[in-house]
């Protein structure tokens, strides 16, 4: 699910919208949030989406990277010694 911000026109407090983003798309084509009702103010206003950094982050840790690499290059050795020719190709080039 993905976090949208947006911020009441009147009062300037802001939500928090938490749907995926085929709901989202939806609901901006529909232009649900141009005018509704507050929270904070109990005015009917527009909300302003507010881009912001993300907000979530994935860090991994350079074993966890090299783990992975190495797991991925083993993947195509195996192809390239079953005799996968897409991989081989991919790897070698044409003309191998």
């Amino acid at each position: 699910m993905a976090r949208y911000n947006f911020k009441c026109s009147n009062c300037g407090s802001t939500e928090i919208l938490v749907i995926s983003i085929p709901d989202f798309l939806s609901l901006k084509t529909k232009d649900e949030f141009d005018h509704r009702k507050c929270d904070e103010c109990d005015a009917v206003s527009k909300f302003v989406r507010i881009f912001s950094s993300t907000s979530s982050k994935i860090s991994r840790g350079k074993d966890e990277i090299l783990v992975q690499t190495k797991e991925e290059a083993r993947k195509i050795v195996e192809k390239i010694k079953s005799g996968d020719m897409r991989a081989i190709r991919d790897v070698y080039g044409e003309e191998a």
